[in-house]
């Protein structure tokens, strides 16, 4: 018997200094763990990175955010005074994926999906995915209404907003790539990014601002209702889009496009994305044309593989600070604005329902 857990929702409106302070408030206790297993996790690692460090890795990302976003820093100060916490503790979190890559920490990883058109009944986009990273991370749902009118889901990861699905009609997913990193200093955390795409009213929008500003760690997908999607890989200082194949979209975390390859880690280091990229592709076909999101929830409890499977389950030959599960797993219906979210390991946790 599946575990039935629905996530509390954080409701969020107003300024966007109200926004992150109801944040704060509503999500404190896991915002603070979330911090105390930062800082456990870089400090017990090789390089010995204690609280000061954070905080100084952390500060060398706050001017590009000041800049790129000032509405995403009033968020960022409202969080802070709401979670009780100092703003670079709040900037921290924010900032943790590329704070924990520069220190060489390796965890857990994602496999992605969008399908629409001919792939799916009726045609309607569905897009979701398994967010894999270390067992004891938080996750915590926000609903926040935005003063423009865009209204959106947000699933936060150890404090960082990487998953929303917006009343536009536009919903996202997130994997991990490992490429040359190169200076860093001056990139906008990809949260960041995310979070200012995803308010936008139109998926034309928010692919601009991805493409000027989307670099570093990470491939990002949006799918809308209308069954469009588009995939976008990053490296240190370039982007390539990932296009659909017969109105689907799979993706783990290594890259696909031909030329960011040669600089590809991931193959070494994380030998079991391309089967799980390929196991995925493999399930798809078998319901290409009457895919649901039923049918993907399906798909994303996968254990071929096993530990390190599409559902991804710890791996006990890793070290502990390493380990990597299924955190939780989410299917989106852009057109219905519907998420439903596992808060677990998708063979663990029901898919509950959610509607914006």
């Amino acid at each position: 018997m599946k575990k039935e857990t629905r996530l509390n929702i954080v409701e969020c409106g107003g300024s966007p200094y109200e926004i992150g302070r109801q944040w704060g408030e509503g999500c404190r206790e896991s915002l603070k763990a979330s911090l105390g297993m930062l800082y456990a996790g870089l400090e017990h690692g090789p390089f010995k990175a204690g609280k000061a460090k954070v905080w100084d890795a952390a500060v060398t990302f706050m001017a590009a955010l000041r800049n790129f976003d000032p509405y995403g820093f009033e968020v960022l100060r409202g969080q802070a005074e709401g979670a009780g916490v100092v703003l670079e503790e709040a900037l921290a979190l924010q900032c943790s994926v590329e704070i924990a890559f520069n220190y060489g920490r390796i965890m857990g990883l994602c496999t992605s999906f969008a399908a629409a058109g001919r792939a799916t009944a009726g045609g309607r986009a569905i897009l979701g995915q398994n967010v894999d990273w270390h067992p004891a991370a938080t996750i915590d749902l926000l609903r926040i209404r935005h003063d423009s009118g865009v209204r959106e889901f947000v699933l936060c990861l150890s404090g960082s907003p990487y998953y929303h699905l917006n009343s536009a009609g536009v919903g996202n997913c997130v994997n991990l790539t490992l490429g040359p990193l190169g200076d860093m200093k001056q990139q906008v955390p990809l949260s960041v990014t995310l979070s200012r795409a995803m308010r936008q009213p139109r998926i034309g929008f928010a692919l601009g601002i991805l493409r000027r500003q989307a670099r570093g760690l990470g491939y990002v997908l949006l799918a809308e209702s209308s069954g469009g999607m588009t995939g976008l890989e990053a490296v240190a200082d370039d982007i390539e889009f990932v296009l659909p194949e017969r109105d689907v979209l799979v993706h783990a975390n290594h890259y696909e496009t031909q030329r960011f390859r040669a600089g590809d880690w991931t193959p070494q280091l994380i030998p079991d994305t391309t089967a799980r990229a390929g196991r995925m592709r493999e399930r798809i076909d078998d319901v290409y044309g009457s895919i649901t999101p039923e049918t993907m929830m399906g798909i994303l409890s996968d254990h071929e593989g096993h530990p390190n499977s599409i559902c991804r389950h710890v791996d006990p030959s890793k070290p502990p600070e390493l380990a990597s599960a299924s955190r939780a797993s989410f299917v989106m219906v852009p057109a219905e604005g519907r998420m439903y979210i596992a808060a677990g390991p998708p063979c663990e946790y029901e898919f509950m329902e959610y509607r914006l």
